[in-house]
């Protein structure tokens, strides 16, 4: 019997349909694609496709199997705007890996070579010779150690630094010292000098990165968010920041996005803000991903990587 020709609805502001499209096709024999925000007959459409929900969201979708982020992130997706009990994957693309371990590591030696200071300084046409700290003597803090924290934490390992890990439940490791629960977490900010954040965002979790946390980062550290906007309380991390508590961040997402004009986020001295591009999903290389979980949804079987509502990832 003939599998049914599935429909897709794509509705992305960042990613190509056509590139997705084609994609698709290497890996999809027959199927029906359509391009968002606009939908003229959503009750036709088995899955969704999506970097973003659109605008009313996919309540009228009625028929819809499943849900694909285009990226590993999901909190994006307000659960109140989705038919209840569609299942929701996540897509965790090799590349999408790999531009998130570049974008850490190029954060961590911007900030163990100083860069960020000589940047200030060279606006004020001021030379003065500093020697950075040794890899080897600069400690460095994961938040999140999944399959992304994992990847960033051991290329840094492979490179020299002192690698800590954090997560909510406790996660050995050869490679790097860990760290978890509350204590544990106090513990590894104490004793690092760079702050990576990539922690999935949950009720958990939002806001973490608190005045409460800031106060108890070692003197001098850097904070690096690649997880989201919301772990950080903007407002506390520019008051650590003006009060010397932590030197600086570099920040990848923020509450807003695009930030406003006028946030004090833009033109701060010691804040690197950088437009949502840590992690980027390919899709020469996330269709065949992509398309197995089409061919699930349309069997009616468990996606890969699907989020656990529960969890909340």
């Amino acid at each position: 019997m003939q599998s049914p020709r599935p429909h897709v609805f794509f509705n992305s502001n960042l990613d190509s349909p056509e590139d997705w499209r084609h994609a698709l096709a290497q890996h999809l024999e027959d199927f029906a694609f359509t391009v968002g925000p606009q939908c003229a007959d959503p009750r036709s459409v088995d899955v969704a496709l999506l970097y973003k929900l659109p605008e009313r969201g996919l309540l009228e979708f009625r028929n819809l199997r499943a849900v694909i982020s285009l990226s590993a992130g999901i909190n994006q997706f307000e659960p109140t705007l989705m038919p209840p009990g569609v299942a929701l994957s996540r897509s965790i693309d090799p590349t999408l890996t790999q531009h998130m371990v570049a974008y850490a590591k190029a954060a961590v030696y911007r900030h163990q070579r100083r860069f960020d200071e000589f940047e200030r300084r060279a606006r004020a046409a001021v030379w003065r010779f500093e020697a950075p700290k040794p890899i080897g003597e600069t400690a460095v803090g994961v938040l999140g150690i999944g399959e992304l924290g994992g990847a960033i934490a051991a290329s840094l390992v492979d490179d020299g630094f002192q690698v800590r890990g954090w997560s909510r439940s406790a996660k050995p490791s050869t490679q790097w010292r860990t760290h978890s629960g509350n204590d544990g977490l106090y513990a590894m900010v104490a004793a690092c000098d760079i702050i990576i954040n990539v922690l999935p965002l949950t009720p958990a979790t939002e806001n973490i990165l608190s005045a409460q946390l800031l106060a108890g980062f070692k003197p001098g550290a850097c904070l690096v968010n690649m997880g989201r906007g919301a772990h950080v309380v903007e407002d506390d991390l520019l008051a650590a920041i003006e009060q010397g508590v932590i030197a600086g961040a570099t920040l990848d997402v923020t509450r807003q996005e695009p930030l406003p004009e006028g946030h004090p986020f833009w033109g701060h001295p010691r804040i690197l803000v950088t437009p949502h591009i840590a992690g980027l999903t390919s899709p020469a290389t996330a269709a065949a991903q992509v398309a197995e979980n089409i061919r699930r949804a349309m069997r009616g079987e468990a996606l890969l990587n699907q989020v656990d509502f529960a969890k909340g990832y």
